[in-house]
């Protein structure tokens, strides 16, 4: 490494999390633009000169919402650490493939994310969206249905930090858990079965709840299409916390019209935000919440922690958490 190492900050740290990435190391030039992108992009010449600044830039933080501007501007971009799980976005833009490291946070918003999961499924099995209309309503009228969470089958479709971690939380309840991932080389200690892509309506037709964790790719989406809404079963419900994509969104509408499945947890649609015509808000029997299932008030602290952590191992060279690999488009 030269005398210095330019770090550009194109998403907000707290301030010890800044302090700390700083401290690093004594060559470290940090460039914290997190204020300034949190809201509004800036525009004429403020992003010119924003632009400019970038030329030098080794190390860039940010989320995969960042615009490919900011890329372009930065020729001399060795690693970009992406705080998304999700890389469908840097991919479409072939920045996968520019030839700087990519890594991702996966794994960063596991437990705030299993847990909204385990909420959500919760919520449409005790028929919550039904008596929070009937509160509204100051109606006070029994509605039969509800389910008894234990016992029952989740069938989690992707084993990654994300399913893994609702599949313990659901066994945790004593549910059943089924789950799926794209290779599959044996029994795996968080789930009761695991299967292989290939089985995927297997898994649908014996799940009670259906909670998709897999990245968006060109094999994933529209996994869940006509076909598989109708291997669940009809008292079956289905949970995204993916990207909207996963599901062919007309075909679920449908499914939740006419019975095919009995309802749907979203926290991601397609596009976002969802627009205000959409039939899925005017659905009884759907939960939508806006792309929020990773909040929480403990995720500046794991943010800083993860890029820290990431920074020690590039300026020792060692082998980077979460490094994309751009064959498979995550």
């Amino acid at each position: 490494m030269s005398d210095s190492l330019t770090i550009a900050l194109m998403l907000r740290f707290d301030a010890e999390s800044v302090a700390a990435i700083q401290a690093a190391d004594s060559r470290i030039r940090l460039l914290d633009y997190g204020h300034v992108l949190r809201g509004t992009a800036p525009e004429g010449d403020d992003k010119q000169r924003l632009l400019a600044s970038l030329a030098d830039v080794e190390v860039m933080v940010g989320t995969n919402r960042l615009g490919i501007e900011y890329f372009d501007a930065a020729p001399r971009l060795r690693w970009f650490q992406a705080m998304n799980a999700g890389l469908e976005r840097l991919d479409a833009l072939g920045l996968l493939q520019r030839g700087f490291a990519v890594t991702n946070a996966s794994g960063l918003n596991a437990a705030p994310i299993a847990e909204w999961v385990i909420a959500a499924m919760f919520s449409l099995g005790k028929l919550f969206p039904a008596y929070i209309r009937n509160q509204q309503q100051h109606s006070w009228e029994r509605v039969r249905g509800a389910m008894q969470m234990e016992g029952k089958t989740c069938g989690v479709v992707g084993m990654g930090a994300i399913g893994r971690e609702t599949a313990r939380k659901a066994r945790a309840m004593g549910m059943r858990v089924v789950a799926s991932r794209r290779t599959v080389t044996g029994d795996d200690p968080d789930c009761d079965q695991l299967l292989p892509y290939s089985e995927l309506h297997q898994l649908l037709a014996q799940s009670d709840f259906v909670v998709l964790c897999v990245p968006l790719t060109s094999e994933t989406r529209h996994l869940i299409d006509e076909a598989a809404l109708r291997a669940m079963k009809p008292t079956a419900s289905i949970v995204n916390i993916a990207r909207g994509g996963v599901i062919d969104q007309d075909a679920l509408v449908v499914a939740l019209t006419n019975g095919t499945i009995a309802s749907a947890a979203l926290d991601v649609t397609t596009p976002e935000p969802l627009g205000p015509e959409s039939p899925l808000w005017g659905l009884p029997n759907v939960l939508i919440t806006p792309h929020v299932s990773s909040s929480s008030d403990r995720i500046d602290g794991a943010a800083g922690a993860l890029f820290i952590e990431n920074l020690r191992r590039f300026l020792a060279n060692e082998p980077m958490l979460n490094l994309a690999r751009p064959e498979l488009g995550y």
